[in-house]
């Protein structure tokens, strides 16, 4: 018996290749996000430590030291997007501060490194008994200067959100969809430390 040999056909090697083709493309969207959502968790995991080495100072600093400001916010109340000093305060590692001065030396120390550590990094640190938006639900960046809670609202420039959102960006307004992408305690009580 003879067996008939047939050829692979054009008809043949086009299935294969539009096949192997969509695996291709099903795998790159795969990469992609499992590289966005890689991205979020180092940046995540960023916003924690920072939180915590905040909640340090604020916790190491006598509640005589703290100053109350306007609206009964302490010292420890800043919007790395308008908080910043231009100029550096005295320099406490080389130089013998007061415990104002090293206060505001370690604040500005710690916004500096939020807008270093995330890409377009933002830090809110306010009492904040409403973090999120009664109409929406979502989170936002002004504070109510309410309650005992202290909190840390952190964002970051990645594409998360659908094309056009803007969801990526940073901005001082509460405009669109424009949020703080994640909300850390700082600690229970801020009474505790901080006179509010």
């Amino acid at each position: 018996m003879r067996r008939s040999q047939r050829g692979v056909s054009l008809v043949e090697v086009l299935v294969a290749v539009v096949i192997f083709a969509l695996g291709m493309l099903g795998a790159g969207g795969l990469i992609m996000s499992s590289l966005r959502s890689g991205q979020l968790s180092a940046n995540a995991s960023t916003a924690i430590a920072l939180a915590r080495d905040y909640g340090e100072i604020m916790q190491t600093t006598p509640p005589a030291v703290v100053s109350t400001g306007v609206a009964g916010n302490n010292a420890f109340t800043v919007d790395t997007l308008t908080s910043i000093p231009s100029s550096a305060p005295k320099d406490c590692k080389a130089n013998s501060c007061t415990p104002t001065e090293m206060v505001n030396f370690s604040t500005y120390e710690w916004m500096k490194r939020v807008t270093t550590a995330l890409p377009g990094g933002r830090a809110v640190v306010c009492r904040d008994a409403t973090v999120k938006d009664s109409a929406s639900g979502l989170y936002q960046w002004a504070c109510d200067n309410d309650g005992t809670m202290m909190v840390v609202k952190f964002g970051w420039a990645a594409k998360t959100g659908a094309a056009g959102t803007g969801d990526e960006i940073l901005s001082a307004t509460e405009s669109g969809v424009v949020r703080p992408k994640m909300v850390v305690t700082l600690f229970g009580n801020q009474t505790d430390f901080v006179t509010p």
